[in-house]
Formats: C-alpha cells, structure tokens, sequence
C-alpha cells in the first residue's frame, strides 16, 4: 500500500510547525509492502492561521493543497483545520519528532496511521502549481489555450540526439516543431519579448523549444535567466529531450523556471532504439541504438522525478508513432505520472526523415491512445506542432512570428532537434 502523508516543517527534518503556522509541507509517499519512503515534493502555502486567528480561505487554500495526502503530521492541528480536513478525508495526527522517525514508526506500526476510511480512499497525487498554471498557460488547457499567448525564443541552435522523425529546417513560413527562421542570441531577449509584447499583448508564457534541445548548450538557461529578472511575471517553459536534465535541472529550478516538457517517446529501450538512431553525452561519445536508448531513458525519468520533488510542473510529449509505440505510450503515461508529471501530450507523427515511409496516426488511432493513456494522467488535446520561434495564441490559428522577426535573415546552420 501506499500512503501519502503531509510533514509541516520549517527546515524539512522536524516536525516543527503547527498546522496553521505552517509555510510548507513536505510531501513523502510510504511503501508500507517494501518498507521504503521517500519525499516526493515540497509545497509551499500560505499560512492558515493570521494574528493566531482562523482564516476561513487560507485554511480551504492549504487544505486542497494537500488534499491529496492520507495524512498531515504538524505540531498541533486546531479544531478548525481538523474539520477542514475531514472533509478533504485528510487525517490530522499530532506530532512534534523529527520527520524521518515518524516515517519509520509509520513503517513498523509503531504510529496508528488512517482508519479505513482514509486508507480506502486512492488519492492521485497533484501538483499545486499546475492547477494555477493552467489558467495562463495555453499548452496546459483547453481554456488557456484560446486566451494565453506564448512565445518560444529561438536560442538553442545544436542537440545531443538523432530522432529518426526529425528533420531540420529553416524555414520561415511551414508550421511545425524543429522550425525556424533564425537564432538568437540570449541577450537578444528580453527586447525581442519587448516587441512581441506589442504584438501580442495576451503574452503569459516566455518558452524555449528549439530549434535543438534547449539543454545541449547553456544559451536557454542563459536566456531564462536573464528574461526572469526583466519580466518575472512571465511564466518560463523550457522543452527538452531530457538527456541532460538530471545534471541540469537544480539549475532550472534555481533560475525559477515554472514548468518543463520532456519528450518520452518510450520507456523500452528496445521500442526507444527504434524511435532514436543515438545520443551523444556530455564528453562527445556516441551511444547508439539500445545502449544509447537506454541512458536516455535513465536520464528521462531521473530528470522528471527531480523537477517534481523541486515543485516544477511536468509536461510529457510523445511523438505517437504506428507500429512502434502506439500500445507503448500507455506504459509511458502510467510511469511518467508515477513519477509526478501533470499532463501528457501525444503529438501524432509527421511523416519525414527516417520515419517518412510510416503512415501518420489516424484519429481513431490516437484517440484511442489518448482514451488509454488518460486512466493514469490528464491528457492534453489542443496541440499546434508549434514552431521553435513562435508568437501569439496558439488556439486562434495566426502565428505572429515573422511579424516579430521581419527583416531579420540570420541562419546558423546547426542541427536541430523535434523542439
């Protein structure tokens, strides 16, 4: 069985916070078969309690924020937060220990943890923060979608692997990711989302997808960080491959990069070989087929499992290709979202490169994938294969991009990645 329990804590080793003084909440997942635990995520709040009185809307706020825990462990839990968490089927149980001996008395018996009721009651967990990004992001709901602009900075020139469906290009008019008519540079930045403030005054999601992996080089860490102190308001998306995410992603997170996407294609080595011709690591070595499927995997899943424990929104893409991982793609929407990832987007192939001989998914095909993969994650529907320099709102169909950059012909002739 798993459970799900809520630690208030200042300094995420004590227990040491009453529930409504509490400013965070460390979120641990107990094995109660294996006997094993681990801390899943860190969640901010606000805290509930004001001038030692209760707050009705802070309490509802830090409530839902854990509601999808069995249990909360705090100092002391008043009578206001424990009825309020009654009916989240969420269990005060008063403590004041350190938080590693809790989860080892939990683990043998020593601390009665949740009656029958809680225990019964499956919780999936959530992610707080992608609940509020998903009224500003468009490629995290249908509703944003139609009202939220976005703009993806063209930074990224190179990448560190081969996908056998992508085809590099500059192009200045076809739609679709790995495309674009230039790249910048970082400094170039914050006065490009200047100008395409102008032109898009709906403007919520600063995002770099290209045209090569966002994560080969340091120009998109580089550039979030610079646009970060220049529009803080602005939510920043990065998209990669995930090869390197393990060893970068703290950094994301100390930048304050709000959400990430990773492409998994497949979490089978053997169906990934197909799909990805190699990888190439960080000192220059090609691995290839299996062995280079394999590493990459390994980083994909290390690399999600660290952004969520650091409280960054998931986003999974996967390329649906016929014939190779369309029965797959459930397995990689059920692990993905074990790991914490928010939403799935599953992109249908475009026929090109390596891959120009299959068909394209029919919409009975990927629907019936999407139905699959949504018993385990919320699945996302309103994808526009958006190019690695695009401007606007990506539901209204008009891309702003040559707008922003006309009578700019730059080209570096890099390769590039699927964006």
């Amino acid at each position: 069985m798993i459970i799900r329990a809520a630690f208030a804590t200042s300094d995420g080793e004590h227990v040491d916070r009453h529930f409504g003084a509490a400013e965070r909440f460390d979120i641990y997942e107990v094995n109660t078969e294996t006997g094993e635990f681990e801390r899943v995520e860190i969640r901010q709040v606000e805290r509930a309690c004001l001038d030692h009185k209760h707050h009705d809307e802070r309490m509802q706020a830090v409530t839902e924020t854990i509601e999808d825990c069995h249990a909360v462990f705090a100092e002391c839990s008043g009578n206001g937060a424990r009825t309020a968490l009654e009916q989240k089927q969420v269990q005060a149980i008063d403590v004041e220990r350190p938080v590693d001996d809790v989860l080892q008395n939990i683990l043998f018996g020593r601390i009665k943890l949740i009656d029958s009721r809680y225990t019964e009651t499956e919780k999936k967990r959530k992610n707080q923060n992608f609940e509020k990004l998903q009224k500003r992001h468009p490629c995290m709901s249908g509703g944003a979608n139609m009202t939220a602009g976005r703009i993806h900075l063209p930074v990224s020139p190179s990448c560190n692997i081969q996908c056998k469906f992508c085809t590099r290009r500059f192009d200045k008019s076809l739609i679709r990711p790995g495309v674009s008519s230039l790249v910048l540079k970082p400094e170039e930045a914050v006065d490009t989302i200047r100008r395409a403030k102008e032109l898009c005054p709906e403007l919520s999601v600063v995002g770099i997808a290209g045209p090569g992996d966002t994560l080969a080089t340091d120009n998109a860490l580089e550039t979030f960080a610079l646009v970060k102190k220049e529009y803080p308001e602005l939510i920043s998306c990065l998209s990669t491959n995930g090869f390197c995410l393990p060893r970068q992603v703290d950094r994301i997170a100390e930048i304050g990069i709000e959400t990430i996407t990773v492409t998994v294609n497949a979490i089978d080595p053997e169906i990934e070989a197909q799909i990805n011709e190699f990888v190439i690591d960080e000192h220059g070595v090609k691995h290839e087929g299996i062995e280079g499927a394999k590493i990459l995997i390994e980083n994909q899943l290390a690399g999600i499992k660290r952004a969520v424990e650091l409280g960054i929104v998931v986003k999974i893409n996967s390329v649906l290709v016929p014939g190779i991982n369309d029965e797959h793609i459930e397995a990689v929407a059920k692990k993905t979202s074990e790991l914490g990832a928010s939403i799935l987007n599953i992109i249908p192939l475009i026929p090109q490169n390596g891959m120009a001989h299959l068909p394209a998914p029919t919409c009975q095909q990927l629907d019936e994938v999407r139905r699959k993969a949504g018993a385990y994650i919320d699945v996302f529907r309103h994808c526009q294969h958006c190019r690695a320099d695009a401007l606007g709102i990506p539901g209204k169909g008009k891309d702003l991009h040559s707008e922003l950059y006309k009578g700019r012909t730059e080209r570096v002739a890099e390769t590039f990645s699927h964006g």
